[in-house]
């Protein structure tokens, strides 16, 4: 299954606007999906949590949590048995 997420960093005057996947919420959405027997994917892209930052240490904070809270574990293994397909060339 593909998903994508998106990660907005707005440099304003006085600070930065950052808009994060919110992930509960996608969850939510994704699990009222599977209840209803809903077999097309629910559009998660109004899906966010938008903060207000000061300097771009705080930006990044809420963009590493955010990118965190993404599953990675289903990409670890294609990503390992892609590398080892490529050292055998």
């Amino acid at each position: 299954m593909h998903e994508s997420y998106r990660v907005s960093v707005e440099v304003l005057e006085n600070g930065f606007a950052v808009e994060v996947p919110d992930m509960e919420a996608i969850a939510k959405k994704k699990a009222m999906a599977t209840k209803s027997k809903d077999a097309s994917m629910p559009y998660t892209g109004d899906c966010v949590k938008k903060f207000a930052a000061k300097t771009i240490k705080d930006a990044m904070r809420f963009v590493t949590t955010a990118l965190e809270g993404i599953e990675s574990k289903e990409y670890d293994s294609a990503f390992a048995e892609a590398s080892a397909k490529g050292s055998k060339k």
